[in-house]
Formats: C-alpha cells, structure tokens, sequence
C-alpha cells in the first residue's frame, strides 16, 4: 500500500502511546 510513511506510523505510535496513558491514568 502507498501513502504510508515512517512518519505516518511514528505518529500513530505516538497518539496510541498518549491515548494508554490518558486511560491509565483516568483508571482508579
């Protein structure tokens, strides 16, 4: 598949990173 970068998937590591911590934190 095309349109695919490096950056592309570092962002969605970064976003999937930021969204684990948000709910480990929202958990009591």
């Amino acid at each position: 598949p095309g349109g695919v970068g490096p950056m592309t998937i570092a962002c969605l590591l970064l976003n999937t990173l930021q969204a684990a911590k948000a709910s480990l934190q929202n958990t009591p």
